[in-house]
């Protein structure tokens, strides 16, 4: 008879099963490299390791958001950049395109290359992100910013918005430029032009630069014809003669040249200019009473509002001798919109307004590199806590396990000697 009851192998084999799992778990965790392997196990951690992970989920995002925006802002600073080169290479093309030393073919090769450069101010201004995503059309990256219509002229088809990206839990930054803004809206002094309207007026004006200017001088004596509107149009420029200079600014027609005359002599004591009108051939003649120069210029003409390679309204002016003959050439005298001087100076006011919108994106893009380096401190500190909170103490949990497991065979060994006994062998 054995002295083991049923009750103490039931105990036994239950401690041994306990021992057991207690080796597994510990077994897993070394498998695992965590310190626990439910939240069961400890609650109090388990909840705080989860905030970290989801801290840790949140700069992850903040930190590719901010990558994201670097790399467009990096692209809108190139393409700004590169449109700044044009123009500046435009302005030069139309400075000598205004020197009357070049001759037509000279001028017929500037407009060669800067038809193509205006070609390359297309192409910059729909560049796109490795994803497709138009950087200057707003929030329609999906498409182009700009398109060029059948007839040559270039409409911006995206909207006014600004892509921006979270890049931490209460900041923004803005990755990228509306077209609208940056090539759409420069300030010029005769309204706001888009840098097409800009490029394509420095074009027409080039062709035109040896036929028109915006200023005519005759010594004494002038003759004008007006090519003029059938329905009224304001007409303003400066009249200069001997005895000063002013202003005239009225609506002409075709029906009421005779009205210029009536103005200029107005304010003949104040130029010393008198005008008198040919009712056949339609044309005014100045004379100023003191054989001084007379002189026209900044010529405004309402509708004009851009240069064109065919001027439609102008002045034509001629010097007329003593004895009444025409002297030298006509002078074509056109609106400042058709000129290359107001071309010249519009590319410099489009090369500011980029300028300022380059120096915007700079801004960013400090402002994204400076949060993107606390953005990686902060994971960093972050990493070390997920570790310190999840990870396994190797060293600790391989000593527990050979103590768990030499303890477990120690009691196995004392379990099997008890079980071999009998009462005799109290008995004795």
């Amino acid at each position: 008879m054995e002295v083991s009851t049923k009750l103490f192998n039931a105990q036994a084999t239950k401690n041994f099963g306990k021992i057991n799992e207690q080796i597994q778990d510990t077994q897993a965790k070394i498998a695992s490299g965590k310190s626990f392997l439910k939240a069961s196990d400890d609650p109090v951690t388990a909840s705080n390791l989860s905030a970290k992970r989801e801290q840790k989920i949140l700069l992850d995002r903040f930190i590719k958001n901010g990558h994201t925006a670097k790399t467009r802002l990096d692209l809108a600073d190139s393409g700004l950049n590169q449109v700044i080169n044009v123009l500046t290479r435009f302005s030069e093309i139309s400075i000598q395109a205004a020197n009357d030393t070049y001759g037509v073919d000279d001028r017929l090769a500037m407009v060669k290359e800067m038809e193509e450069l205006a070609t390359l101010v297309l192409e910059i201004t729909n560049t796109q992100d490795a994803n497709g995503k138009s950087i200057f059309a707003g929030f329609k990256a999906a498409t182009s910013a700009f398109n060029k219509r059948l007839d040559g002229t270039v409409e911006y088809v995206g909207d006014r918005g600004n892509h921006a990206l979270q890049v931490s839990e209460n900041m923004k930054v803005v990755s990228g430029l509306d077209g609208g803004t940056v090539f759409g809206s420069i300030k010029t002094d005769y309204g706001r032009k888009s840098i097409f309207e800009i490029i394509e007026n420095s074009i027409s004006a080039a062709k035109t630069a040896s036929q028109v200017s915006s200023k005519g001088t005759a010594p004494a004596k002038a003759e004008l014809e007006l090519a003029v509107s059938r329905n009224p149009q304001n007409w303003a420029f400066d009249l200069e003669g001997s005895e000063g200079k002013i202003n005239i600014n009225m609506n002409l027609s075709q029906a009421s040249i005779a009205d210029l005359r009536d103005e200029i002599n107005l304010y003949t004591d104040k130029t010393g200019i008198e005008a008198t009108y040919d009712d056949t051939t339609k044309k005014i003649t100045l004379s100023e009473k003191f054989a001084g120069t007379i002189t026209i210029s900044n010529l405004n003409i309402e509708g004009v509002d851009g240069a064109t390679t065919e001027p439609e309204f102008y002045f034509q002016m001629e010097s007329i001798d003593g004895e009444g003959n025409k002297i030298g050439h006509p002078r074509q005298i056109v609106d400042q919109d058709q000129v290359m001087s107001t071309s010249v100076g519009d590319i410099k006011k489009s090369i500011n307004h980029i300028s300022n919108q380059l120096a915007f994106i700079g801004a960013q893009t400090r402002k994204t590199d400076q949060q993107l380096n606390f953005l990686g401190e902060r994971l960093t500190i972050v990493t070390a806590e997920v570790s310190e909170l999840g990870d396994a103490d190797l060293t600790k949990l391989v000593t527990d396990l050979q103590a768990t497991i030499v303890n477990r065979d120690a009691a196995q060994a004392a379990f099997v000697r008890i079980g071999q006994q009998s009462l005799f062998d109290f008995l004795r």
